[in-house]
């Protein structure tokens, strides 16, 4: 197989990086600062859970849309979207307000998300996809790194100015891939099925229920126990460790940083030994027993090599599971991608929602515990078909 142009992907990262910052700013304060209009600890879940729920009714609808009208014009909205919902965010006065302006987050994010993943597969051969599926996962962490760093640093001068400055960078991202980004797609789809809807369950299920499905349950799983610790961690280093939200948040900033370096250095060189399989259940094991262990910390320093883990196991595994999804499919990158960012979004939702709800009804150990099985349960059903791990896919 010809090895496939790379286009301008810089943009691409670029476009997700921007995306995860306006999300990283957000979530380690978002405890706090709800509580600023007495917000009760439901309604925090709820609240870190909206942006998730607009990134599951959008995203399939965002990938059919893509596979229609290329990658470009549904990128460059997405990067007009988001400046408006960072802007919005900035000049919250309520808690009304703050939902608003997670949603549009979300709806906005769901158009960048599957998107940006399908513009890699439309570039990459299937040989060197982990590499670009792990440099865009690379952005994503980054993301992380800067955007709590960001959102801790400027919000003790105005806690406006973050946004003004994430909703500034969007704009100048989206004149820059005007200007410089290429369409990727070659083939577009004849048509657009507008009566699917946004909410395409009958195309989710069929999804489980095909060679996809053990791949979107692990992407759920994946997702579910990182957002799980949007609440519980910052809830947990509050009531045990008496950590602040300016520890808090360097601490996911250094959870950031270990995710990128390791999809860097690290992820493509051990999967081209051990297979793109393989590596995704390494990778969700590391996660399910850092999860585990978590509450158990006897001090922050614990609590940080724990979360640390995490970061590990969710950089061997995400880039890996995105790939796997991209090389098996059937239908258009796009389509396929904006039903795995559903799923994907279905873990945000579940996460921080139950997170806040199980810490305060069952103790700070239960939202950890309750993911942890959830991963390892799966892992056992994936590994007791052996199919699964000597599975390869045909390049």
């Amino acid at each position: 197989m010809g090895k496939k142009k790379k286009p301008h992907l810089f943009f691409i990262y670029l476009t997700i990086f921007v995306n995860l910052i306006g999300f990283g700013m957000v979530f380690p304060l978002l405890p706090f600062y709800a509580r600023e209009f007495h917000a009760s600890e439901a309604l925090i879940g709820l609240l870190a859970s909206s942006f998730a729920i607009a990134q599951f009714i959008f995203s399939p609808f965002w990938g059919r849309l893509s596979d229609r009208f290329g990658r470009k014009p549904i990128i460059s909205m997405a990067l007009l979207g988001l400046s408006l919902a960072f802007l919005v965010f900035a000049i919250s006065n309520s808690l009304t307000w703050l939902f608003i302006s997670r949603f549009l987050q979300g709806v906005f994010s769901a158009a960048a998300l599957p998107t940006a993943t399908a513009y890699v597969a439309d570039v990459t051969t299937k040989e060197d996809r982990i590499k670009g599926m792990s440099n865009l996962g690379a952005s994503l962490a980054l993301g992380f790194i800067f955007g709590p760093a960001i959102g801790g640093i400027l919000s003790s001068v105005n806690h406006q100015l973050p946004f003004f400055a994430a909703a500034a960078l969007a704009i100048l991202n989206f004149v820059s891939v005007q200007l410089l980004l290429p369409e990727s797609l070659t083939k577009r789809s004849e048509k657009l099925v507008i009566k699917e809807g946004f909410l395409n369950f009958k195309q989710m299920y069929h999804g489980l229920r095909g060679e996809l499905g053990s791949l979107f349950i692990l992407i759920f799983l994946w997702s579910y126990g990182l957002s799980n610790n949007q609440v519980a961690v910052p809830l947990l280093g509050a009531e045990k460790l008496n950590i602040d939200a300016s520890m808090v948040g360097l601490f996911f900033s250094a959870q950031g940083l270990v995710s990128a370096l390791v999809q860097w250095l690290v992820v493509g060189k051990i999967t081209n030994k051990i297979g793109e399989h393989h590596m995704a259940v390494l990778g969700l094991a590391i996660m399910a027993i850092a999860l585990f262990l978590m509450p158990f910390s006897p001090l922050p320093a614990f609590m940080a090599l724990a979360m640390m883990s995490l970061a590990l196991g969710s950089a061997l595994s995400r880039p890996t599971i995105n790939t796997l999804i991209s090389k098996q499919t059937h239908e258009g990158q796009g389509t396929t991608m904006g039903v795995a960012t559903a799923f994907e979004s279905m873990g945000r939702i579940l996460g921080p929602l139950l997170g806040g709800i199980l810490f305060y009804q069952f103790g700070y150990h239960s939202p950890f515990t309750v993911v942890a099985v959830l991963i390892f349960l799966m892992l056992m059903y994936v590994i007791k078909r052996k199919k699964f791990l000597k599975l390869e896919v045909s390049i």
